[in-house]
C-alpha cells in the first residue's frame, strides 16, 4: 500500500513528478536541455524529477555482468545496475546547479521507495516520501533515481524493465502529485511510428487500454505502472522531451469515458518466448495449484494450465533473466517429483523464434469479426499463425519472427478504423 502524505493546507501549489527515459538523458547535450525544461517546471510548482539511466547503461552493464560470470547473482546484480540511474540522477542535478536551480539528487532508498525482496523485479510496497517533503520545503528541486529501491531487509533491489515508470507514479501518488512521462515521442500512438509509417498519436486513453498495450510490449510505459496508476486514481500525460514541429501533443492515461469497441492499437513485440512443460501424467487438482503457484509468480504474459501442459509467454525485452527462468522450470520439475513421484516432466521447452502482433481495444472478446479479419490479413501474405492468446481487452496474434516486418503495416491498415 502507498500512502498519500499530507502536511496540512498550504498555498504552495502541488507538486509535479516528471519521468525521463535513458534516451532523454543519453548525453551531456541532452542532459542540459532536460534540465532547462526542469528549470522552467519549477519555477512555477515544486518538482521531483525520475530519471533512468543514461542511454544504453543497463545493457552494457547487464553484459559486462553476464562477461563475469553467467547468470550473474541477482543481488549483485542489482547492486550493479542501480549504479546506472544513481550516475544520472547526480548529472541532472549538477546541470541544474549550473542553471542556478538549487537541486538535489536521491536514490530510491533515500525517498523511502520500499519494495519486496525480489531482486530483479521488486515490486513497490510502500513510499515514504518525509525526505522529498523536506528538500521540497526547503526549496530544492530534487532529482530521483528510478528503477530502485530498498527491501524491508535493507536490500538495494530494482524493478524490472521499465520500473523507472513504476518509480514515478509510486511518488505521485505518494506525494498527491501530477504525473507526466517523456520519452523521445509525443504520446502513445495506434502503433509503433518506427514499425508503421501511418501510425498516429492517440489524445486519450483508459488505464485498461494503456496496461494492455503496455504489457503488448509498447515502450511509452511500463505496465505496473499503469496499473499502479489505476490503483491510485493518477493521471499519466505522456509527452515528448524534445517536441519537434507537429510531435508538441501529449496522451492522457486516467479513466477516459469509454471508447467505442474495436481494435485502438496493435504493437509488435519480435522477442517473445514460450515456455511450455509437459507431463506423463496428468496431474491432480492440488499439483496443478502448486505449478500455478510457482509459475504465476515469475512474471508471464500469459499462462495456461491444464492437467497434462503447462504453457507460457514471455517477452524477453522486457527483462534480464530468462536463464533464471530456465532454472526454474527445472526447479519445478524437481519439486514435481518429490511432491509426488507419479508425476514426471516428459519434456521442457524455450522457443525463443516467435513474435506477438497484439491488437488492442475494448470489447475485443465480442468482436468476433476482428480476429477473422486479421487472420485474413495474415493468411493473403502466406504467414502461417503459431498460436493466440486473448484476455478482455487484447488480442494476440503469435507468428514467426521473421515475418514479424512483413505483417505489422498490413495489419495495422486494415484493423484500426479512421
Amino acid at each position: 500500500m502507498i500512502a498519500c502524505y499530507d502536511r496540512g493546507v498550504s498555498e504552495q501549489p502541488s507538486p509535479v513528478v516528471m519521468k525521463f527515459g535513458g534516451s532523454s538523458v543519453a548525453d551531456f547535450d541532452r542532459v542540459r536541455r532536460v534540465a532547462s525544461i526542469v528549470a522552467a517546471h519549477a519555477r512555477e510548482r515544486p518538482t521531483v524529477v525520475v530519471v533512468s539511466a543514461m542511454g544504453k547503461t543497463t545493457d552494457r552493464l547487464v553484459h559486462e555482468a553476464r562477461e563475469l560470470c553467467d547468470p550473474p547473482a541477482p543481488r549483485e546484480l542489482d547492486m550493479l545496475l542501480t549504479t546506472g540511474e544513481r550516475t544520472s540522477m547526480a548529472m541532472l542535478a549538477l546541470a541544474l546547479h549550473g542553471l542556478g536551480v538549487s537541486a538535489i539528487s536521491l536514490t530510491g532508498s533515500q525517498c523511502g521507495v520500499i519494495t519486496n525482496h525480489q531482486h530483479g523485479r521488486a515490486r513497490i510496497v510502500d513510499v515514504r516520501p518525509f525526505r522529498i517533503l523536506d528538500e521540497l520545503a526547503a526549496g530544492h528541486v530534487v532529482v530521483v533515481g528510478g528503477f530502485q529501491g530498498v527491501s524491508y531487509k535493507r536490500e538495494v533491489t530494482t524493478l524490472g524493465r521499465g520500473g523507472s515508470d513504476t518509480s514515478a507514479v509510486a511518488l505521485a501518488a505518494a506525494l498527491g502529485a501530477d504525473c507526466e512521462i517523456y520519452s523521445d515521442v509525443d504520446g502513445v500512438y495506434d502503433g509503433d511510428p518506427r514499425q508503421v509509417e501511418d501510425a498516429r498519436r492517440i489524445d486519450a486513453l483508459d488505464y485498461g487500454e494503456m496496461q494492455a498495450l503496455s504489457r503488448a510490449g509498447a515502450k511509452v510505459l511500463h505496465a505496473r505502472a499503469v496499473e499502479l496508476a489505476a490503483e491510485r486514481g493518477i493521471a499519466i500525460y505522456a509527452r515528448a522531451s524534445f517536441p519537434n514541429e507537429g510531435k508538441a501533443g501529449q496522451t492522457v492515461i486516467r479513466n477516459n469515458p469509454v471508447a467505442p469497441t474495436g481494435v485502438r492499437a496493435i504493437n509488435c513485440d519480435r522477442a517473445i518466448v514460450e515456455l511450455g512443460l509437459e507431463l506423463r501424467e496428468p496431474a491432480s487438482p492440488a499439483t496443478r495449484a502448486m505449478i500455478m503457484g510457482a509459475i504465476g509468480g515469475l512474471g508471464l504474459l500469459y499462462l495456461h494450465v491444464d492437467a497434462r501442459r503447462v504453457s507460457g509467454l514471455v517477452s524477453a525485452s522486457a527483462r534480464d533473466d530468462l536463464g533464471e527462468l530456465e532454472s526454474a522450470l527445472g526447479e519445478l520439475s524437481e519439486r514435481l517429483r518429490a511432491a509426488s513421484p507419479a508425476v514426471e516432466v516428459d519434456s521442457l521447452t524455450l522457443r525463443a523464434d516467435l513474435a506477438a502482433l497484439t491488437l488492442v481495444g475494448g470489447g475485443l472478446e465480442g468482436r468476433h469479426d476482428t480476429l477473422s479479419r486479421a487472420l485474413a490479413v495474415l493468411d493473403a501474405l502466406d504467414i502461417p499463425i503459431e498460436g493466440l492468446r486473448t484476455d478482455g481487452q487484447s488480442l494476440a496474434l503469435l507468428i514467426d519472427r521473421e515475418h514479424a516486418d512483413r505483417a505489422t503495416g498490413p495489419i495495422h491498415a486494415a484493423m484500426i478504423r479512421r
